[in-house]
């Protein structure tokens, strides 16, 4: 079992954040959970140059990538019918509320730990079970 401390800080004030565009098939109720859970970790920022662009900046990088690949994964089996809607759309809320909450928190070793876990619902599993102080 892990617990976890809370962190100060997050990202830098006064840049652009990112947002979940569109109805997520699953719901609104899922839609705006997505779209919390992009506010959270995407920003863009503005380089600096002769052509400035903005570059999209992903926080806790493991983090994002794995819930993004979860939300893939239970849309994936709601499509094909493995899933029921109630069931897909409670499972993907509550991995969109944790993963939210984690970015209050120093998740070093939850980056580490869900790097190696290459099936969807073990790391569904995982982070039903984390401990948070």
């Amino acid at each position: 079992m892990l617990y976890l401390k809370p962190m100060s800080g997050g990202a830098p004030a006064g840049l652009k954040r990112g947002s979940f565009v569109g109805q997520h098939l699953l719901g609104d109720s899922v839609t705006q959970k997505l779209n919390l859970f992009e506010k959270s970790y995407v920003y863009y920022k503005t380089s600096n140059g002769a052509y400035p662009v903005e570059e999209r900046v992903v926080l806790k990088r493991n983090l994002y990538k794995k819930i993004k690949d979860f939300d893939e994964f239970i849309t994936k089996s709601y499509v094909t019918k493995v899933v029921e809607r109630d069931s897909a759309q409670m499972r993907l809320a509550k991995v969109l509320d944790i993963g939210t909450k984690l970015m209050r928190y120093d998740t070093h070793q939850v980056e580490k730990d869900v790097k190696k876990l290459a099936v969807p619902t073990e790391f569904e599993r995982y982070l039903t079970n984390l401990k948070f102080q």
